[in-house]
């Protein structure tokens, strides 16, 4: 090994990782991805110009952007990961660790800090959170002292007011909130939806207010928390939420107040206090001044469109772009009179602003790289059941519904299905010996104010027959509803196997 390479390699350790993609089906050819951390979403148009450079490069013109504001590209060569690691160095922007080759409780990491995406622009937030997300994410990437986690750690930041970051799915999460007219913050801990034990599990309210001042030192003392105390044994309990669960709150809070050196007051007012996924063309803080979100349905994007955003971006805005935690793209600050040509500019590219709130609050996870699903991926899958939903029940009934449609390939469950209206979880069964890809779906999963694990209503749907069963459940829901029943309590509610069959569903 020359001494330049060994001195590359040493300067892109702990901070620059490719993942792994496994598909023994070989469906794509791709053996590894590169997962970009862009802190709090936030990102340049020029920056996002030389990711689509990177695409168009090594990623065979391809992107995605993930619920978790990263940008993911696949067909990543090993032999070519330095020249890329150099060329992220100078845009300031590093990896997720991508730990998952190993098998045990080790190499886990803080992931990109999920933060609201019109932080600092919205009108009527509580607190501008894109800063301490940012603070946040700089601090832990490439820190020696927190490369060695039992696993992966997650933290959420927002503070719109709304859970448009998913709190309840981290295993951190600060929400800003008022108590008594002073400004603060809340944290939720211990969420996650994957099936590692104890099985999927809601982020539990702590009740507690700190200062802003304070949710730096909070993050940290949180994580070292995790890091020592953690299992170690078992990678499956090695998740945050193990600890939470067999803790409890009460000790938890104790070993955090005794960290901290002080004893927290109590909150005991709302979380949340509004429903918001920032979808659409929204009035900024400043007069005269819109963001609008572009729906992306999936988050994949190719180089040449992500250079036409960026243009626009440049041409209508101040050349910066948020990425959402719903897979999609914001281009903020652009003028009152700029707005009607970008929207006729995204129509023609093909964004059309006019389809169904589905578009913009629904995720599909990238199992046709993972090697988890077979055939029918969850990108594809959500594509085509939300346009064949607005094809057969129009724009205007599904935003009367505001569905949130979430698909995940297999039971790991990456894109959040069990909080999600409707979610679709893939897995895999053999069929006359032959292994087909079906999916089981899960009805009223939510977040934010009421949140909630969804429950299982079918098992074992083809997934050639799935668009026309989620058709045929909303159908029943929309028939058979009572005025101002959502669609989890609705199904909650017919639950029996009698009420079951009335409704077509099956077991």
């Amino acid at each position: 090994m020359s001494l330049r390479l060994a001195e590359d390699i040493e300067k892109f350790v702990g901070r620059y990782s490719i993942g792994r993609d496994s598909n023994p089906y070989d469906t794509t050819g791709s053996q590894h991805f590169l997962r970009i951390k862009i802190p709090g979403g936030v990102l340049s148009s020029d920056q996002f110009r030389e990711i689509a450079l990177l695409s168009s490069k090594y990623g065979r013109g391809f992107a995605e952007i993930t619920d978790r504001q990263d940008i993911q590209l696949h067909w990543i060569r090993a032999e070519d990961s330095l020249d890329i690691f150099g060329v992220m160095d100078k845009m300031g922007f590093t990896t997720d660790m991508c730990g998952q080759g190993f098998g045990g409780a080790k190499y886990g990491d803080v992931r990109n800090v999920v933060c609201c995406p019109v932080s600092g622009i919205e009108r009527n937030e509580i607190f501008e959170s894109y800063p301490l997300a940012k603070e946040i994410t700089r601090f832990f990437t490439g820190n020696p002292d927190f490369l060695d986690l039992p696993r992966k750690f997650k933290i959420s930041i927002s503070g719109c007011g709304a859970d448009c970051t998913r709190a309840v799915i981290n295993d951190l999460a600060f929400v800003a909130v008022r108590s008594e007219g002073v400004t603060g913050f809340t944290i939720l801990i211990g969420g996650s939806v994957g099936p590692s034990l104890p099985g999927p599990r809601l982020a539990k309210p702590t009740r507690i207010f700190i200062e802003p001042k304070e949710v730096f030192d909070i993050a940290v003392a949180v994580v070292e928390i995790h890091r020592d105390y953690g299992n170690r044994e078992s990678k499956a309990k090695a998740r945050f939420k193990w600890l939470v669960e067999a803790w409890g709150l009460e000790k938890f809070i104790s070993i955090l107040e005794n960290k901290i050196g002080r004893e927290f007051p109590r909150y005991d007012g709302p979380v949340f206090i509004r429903r918001a996924d920032h979808e659409g063309v929204q009035p900024q803080k400043i007069e005269g001044y819109w963001y609008i979100n572009i729906p992306i349905l999936g988050g994949r994007l190719t180089s040449s469109l992500m250079i036409q955003i960026a243009d626009l971006a440049d041409k209508f805005g101040n050349g910066e772009l948020r990425l959402t935690p719903t897979q999609n793209i914001i281009i903020p600050n652009v003028k009152e009179d700029s707005k009607k040509t970008v929207l006729e500019t995204l129509a023609k590219t093909g964004f059309s602003m006019n389809g169904s709130k589905t578009r913009w609050l629904s995720v599909g996870c990238s199992s046709d790289f993972c090697g988890k699903a077979r055939d029918m991926h969850g990108k594809k899958m959500l594509k085509d059941i939300v346009e064949y939903l607005e094809e057969y029940f129009g724009v205007e009934t599904l935003n009367d519904l505001g569905l949130r449609i979430n698909v995940s390939g297999c039971p790991h469950d990456c894109g959040a299905s069990l909080v999600s209206d409707i979610g679709l979880i893939g897995k895999q069964i053999k069929v006359n010996d032959c292994l087909i890809q079906v999916y089981d779906i899960f009805i009223g999963g939510s977040t934010g104010e009421k949140p909630s694990l969804g429950i299982c209503i079918e098992k074992n749907v083809p997934a050639e027959e799935l668009k026309f069963r989620v058709a045929s459940l909303i159908t029943s829901y929309i028939r058979n509803r009572k005025t101002g029943e959502d669609i989890g309590n609705f199904y909650k509610k017919h639950s029996n196997e009698k009420l079951k069959n009335s409704l077509g569903i099956r077991r």
